[in-house]
């Protein structure tokens, strides 16, 4: 089965990501994150989780409703 990166489309081959190449019409493809782009998005999400955690502890900028005691998502 080949692995595809969901957000640029690298192929993984034999542990190395390349771009750019032609897929079978039988080739069975899975997706998950090449190594650039998974470093992105736990970057993206550690820093959205810092600011749901704000919130929790009850950050001024949330309105009254969703101060602290109540959750963010």
């Amino acid at each position: 089965m080949i692995k595809m990166c969901c957000v640029c489309h690298k192929v993984e081959a034999d542990g190395q990501w390349s771009a750019g190449r032609c897929l079978g019409e039988k080739e069975q493809v899975t997706h998950g994150y090449c190594p650039e782009c998974y470093a992105v998005v736990m970057t993206e999400i550690e820093r959205f989780i810092g600011v749901k955690a704000s919130c929790a502890l009850g950050a001024p900028a949330w309105s009254a409703g969703y101060g602290a005691g109540r959750p963010c998502v």
